[in-house]
């Protein structure tokens, strides 16, 4: 009987030790950051928020970033005609992500960097790519300037491309609940997709975890 009770002990000791890991408080290394910064009252350096866009959605109705505020957000951009490269990135964006729970708290944003999008053709691609998400948005930018200076904002200033012409590209951007810029991923490399799925629970957790001191 003892040497039974010893053997199950033995057995359940790393998951033991995993467990009281877990209970204990975790530090972890924060995601980078990007764009400009400022210091705070508190002396804290503090990345802005991305510029604001004024938005078209597919249904035709209009709105801002804003209606997604306290959401992270993850920017995909594409352009009109949207060819055969254009939907299987979308469609990588469905495969890593529609199985992500928490839908309430993201949101994937496909902006059309096209100008003079007609919302008929925005609709008809939102619905070739319709995969039952929630939270799965196609919009066009209402303003070309504004929409110039939220895109040299995000890829220009932060040198992930030297001018506005090297856009669409393959990055999918992430922002976290601040709006502001996290982290980009290669959507054609597969390590870098699953990557993308991990980076939204971690923004998510961020508010409630303790960072490694560097």
């Amino acid at each position: 009987m003892k040497k039974g009770f010893y053997l199950i002990a033995i057995l359940l000791f790393p998951s033991i030790i995993y467990m009281l890991f877990s209970l204990g408080e975790h530090h972890v290394e924060k995601m980078p950051s990007y764009g400009r910064v400022e210091v705070n009252v508190d002396g804290d350096t503090v990345y802005q928020r991305v510029p604001e866009l004024a938005i078209q959605k597919a249904d035709g109705s209009f709105s801002e970033l804003n209606e997604f505020a306290d959401r992270a957000l993850v920017l995909n951009l594409f352009e009109m005609p949207c060819d055969d490269a254009c939907r299987k990135k979308g469609a990588t964006l469905a495969n890593y992500l529609n199985e992500l729970g928490g839908t309430d708290k993201w949101a994937i944003i496909n902006l059309c960097i096209t100008e003079s999008t007609d919302v008929s053709e925005l609709n008809e691609i939102a619905k070739a790519h319709d995969i039952g998400m929630n939270n799965w948005y196609f919009v066009s930018a209402l303003d070309t300037n504004q929409l110039n200076e939220f895109l040299t904002y995000i890829f220009v200033e932060t040198k992930m491309v030297e001018s506005l012409s090297m856009l669409p590209n393959d990055n999918f951007v992430l922002l976290d609940q601040n709006h502001v810029v996290r982290e980009f991923f290669n959507s054609r490399i597969y390590k870098e997709n699953k990557k993308l799925e991990d980076a939204i629970k971690m923004v998510l957790k961020e508010p409630h975890m303790t960072w490694k001191n560097k």
